[in-house]
């Protein structure tokens, strides 16, 4: 799209998202960064006679989208995959067709993956068995990973290339589903699901590194067509990172990207006498390639939720299941910050966030302010867990967008009759202090930032039933909760998340204002233009033309 060193954008709504959250109508951008904010005529006076010139025809400009928790090394190969989404799926023989359609096509011995299928979306309410994925893809080893990654279901041919079989153990931190005579049945939870997760991911990547490449390439191209200018990908295995090394030095990383690394598998337990692990977190960032973070998960979606905490007669019950106990995840966490890493940590329920504020109290002693301490998720959480989030200065990265997909399926996890507990307290997190970022966790749900934040805003799931509305959010906080939130959670905000002079010139034209728009409008809200470090790398085909001063 050619490289323009100075860019005027005029007849603009600039919503900078600054501290004091100022508009103007121009912005002059000059050598990758922002060099002045203010008044059209202001701004041409400014502007060099090689400046190209955009009128945005009062379009509205904003900061470019960061994404703070995405898994982009994973849905990069969603392309080459089987799309089992359920819904759009709606029963198990149509997912089922689905697979068998796909795997005739391909050589025997092909690692093949499915992606997208829940069973609480289909009409059986029930995971097919290895041996109804063996009828279906006889020829080749098959993994259906579950639409939240926390689980999967394999055939004969994929349980047989890992080993798993009857004398298989449950691993720490997951279970081997198994049937009436101990003969595992082809559903494996949490690290359980590890080997498999692995070895069809590195069948897919090893096969042909530049072409894994241009996957990669060709998923952040289409982030960058929703706005999105940064991606934190939320957990970075050895191989994946081997992945992101072969891109950034291909220059074929088109926005940012952070690692949150975890080990050699997905769900692998943290182990920092590892050599190798700490060396590959503290490997040096590139402009376009971070790292520095790891990434923690606290507690597991099955086999029975997350850590949570739920009342019953006045009293206190734990139900749930988490990798680490406090203690545990405390000391990890101190001896991360004690080698100079930072940390993001998974936790869903209540009891979760609870283990990971204790050990965030003692990380601040350690290192004061300064450090970014980032909370994943809070799926079940209380309100009143909001203030102490607040005072130790923990960043929330939420994922509201899955309201509209699993809002019902959290609220399963919640249960009847516990008034303290809420789905995605946002509000109650706002309203405390806390700093909080949306992200999409795709490929769990959409990575569209339109969609989730009219999902933060409207509180709806996709059968109209509404998930604690009083726990929306206003169109302007989303709109922060995709900007300068995320670039602080993500230790960008001296450089990008808001539109400031000396800032990156990463930013977004959009084709309505999303705080004047209403609220459906916003869902179906537009990125004409995106750009990073000022160069156009995105365009929407209605969107116009540049002019020559």
């Amino acid at each position: 799209m050619g490289n323009v060193q100075e860019l005027l954008i005029q007849n603009a709504i600039v919503r900078t998202v600054d501290d004091r959250d100022s508009v103007h109508s121009a912005i002059l951008l000059r050598g990758g960064r922002i060099v002045a904010l203010g008044t059209d005529a202001e701004l041409q006076a400014l502007s060099s006679r090689r400046a190209e010139i955009f009128d945005a025809g009062r379009r509205t400009v904003v900061p470019g989208f960061i994404d703070a928790h995405n898994h982009l090394s994973v849905a990069a190969f969603d392309p080459i995959a089987v799309d089992c989404s359920t819904p759009r799926l709606a029963t198990l023989d149509e997912v089922l067709a689905a697979i068998e359609s796909h795997c005739k096509e391909l050589p025997g011995g092909q690692w093949v993956r499915g992606i997208g299928f829940h069973a609480s979306q289909i009409r059986e309410q029930r995971n097919p068995t290895r041996y109804e994925l063996d009828e279906v893809a006889p020829h080749n080893p098959f993994f259906l990973i579950e639409s939240n990654c926390h689980a999967g279901h394999a055939n004969s041919l994929a349980l047989e290339a890992v080993g798993i079989d009857a004398c298989t153990p449950d691993p720490w931190g997951g279970n081997i589903e198994r049937d009436a005579s101990g003969v595992p049945s082809g559903t494996l939870f949490e690290t359980a699901s590890n080997l498999l997760h692995s070895a069809s991911w590195e069948a897919y990547a090893e096969r042909d590194w530049d072409r894994a490449v241009d996957l990669l390439e060709a998923k952040a191209r289409e982030y960058l067509a929703v706005g999105l200018t940064g991606v934190g990908d939320a957990c970075v295995t050895t191989r994946a990172a081997e992945l992101y090394r072969r891109a950034d030095a291909a220059k074929q990383l088109p926005l940012t990207l952070q690692q949150l690394h975890g080990g050699d598998h997905f769900f692998s337990q943290q182990d920092l006498r590892r050599s190798d692990i700490v060396e590959r977190i503290h490997q040096s960032d590139s402009h376009m390639l971070r790292g520095g973070t790891m990434k923690i998960f606290m507690d597991r979606a099955y086999p029975d939720g997350p850590g949570l905490h739920k009342m019953h007669d006045g009293c206190s019950k734990h139900v749930g299941t988490n990798f680490y106990n406090p203690r545990e995840v405390h000391d990890l966490a101190v001896q991360a910050t004690k080698l100079g890493i930072n940390l993001a940590i998974h936790g869903m329920g209540n009891c979760a966030v609870d283990a990971v504020c204790d050990a965030y109290e003692s990380v601040r002693k350690l290192v004061g302010d300064d450090a970014v301490l980032r909370l994943e998720h809070a799926f079940i959480a209380e309100p009143a867990q909001a203030p102490r989030l607040a005072s130790l200065g923990i960043d929330l990265v939420a994922n509201p967008g899955l309201a509209y997909k699993d809002g019902l399926f959290f609220d399963s996890w919640r249960g009847e009759n516990q008034q303290h507990l809420r789905v995605l307290p946002l509000r109650s997190m706002i309203d405390a202090g806390v700093r909080v970022s949306f992200a999409s966790d795709h490929p769990c749900g959409t990575y569209s930032p339109a969609e989730i934040m009219w999902s933060a805003v409207a509180r709806r799931h996709h059968s109209g039933a509404l998930v604690d509305p009083d726990e929306a959010v206003t169109a302007a906080e989303a709109l922060r909760a995709y900007t300068i939130n995320p670039a602080h959670a993500s230790g960008r905000a001296s450089e990008e998340g808001s539109l400031e002079v000396g800032k990156r010139a990463n930013l977004v034209v959009l084709d309505r204002d999303p705080l004047t728009v209403e609220t459906n409008g916003l869902r179906s809200m537009n990125v004409d233009r995106t750009y990073v470090d000022g160069q156009l790398v995105h365009e929407r085909k209605t969107a116009a033309p540049l002019a020559a001063k």
